[in-house]
């Protein structure tokens, strides 16, 4: 039996990656030994960086910036390629970085999101994607 899983990731409880292999996990005890693949997805918010540069083979690139409540963030970046990266808003701004609390738009900021975009102009890309999902909710 061949198994393929496509999983996006489950906001702020795993990661594609992570949700993939419990499904492979799960497969091999339901199915016993079989093999099986996964592909990372992404709807266009947080885990699309992931996806990309896992589908494009690329790496991650380590950043520290500010946080949506100026605190200290070790994140990253993808590097895809010589000429490419992505950023992920939600790595240095997201909603899951802050307390349900502290959830109030006039005290936080997305200053690191411009700081990741910042040092990737530094690394003279040609090709800079962000991605950030927009929703009317």
């Amino acid at each position: 039996m061949k198994l393929l899983f496509a999983s996006d990731s489950l906001k702020g409880t795993l990661t594609s990656a992570q949700t993939i292999d419990l499904l492979g996990k799960a497969a091999n005890e339901v199915f016993g030994r079989c093999e099986w693949e996964g592909i990372p997805v992404a709807d266009g918010g947080e885990g699309t960086a992931d996806a990309v540069i896992s589908a494009v083979r690329g790496e991650r690139v380590p950043v520290t910036v500010h946080g949506p409540l100026l605190e200290t963030v070790h994140t990253y970046y993808g590097s895809l390629d010589e000429n490419r990266a992505i950023i992920e808003m939600a790595a240095a701004s997201g909603l899951t970085l802050i307390p349900e609390s502290k959830r109030d738009p006039r005290t936080t900021t997305s200053f690191g999101t411009g700081e990741m975009i910042k040092r990737v102009k530094q690394r003279v890309y040609r090709h800079l994607h962000c991605h950030r999902r927009i929703s009317n909710k």
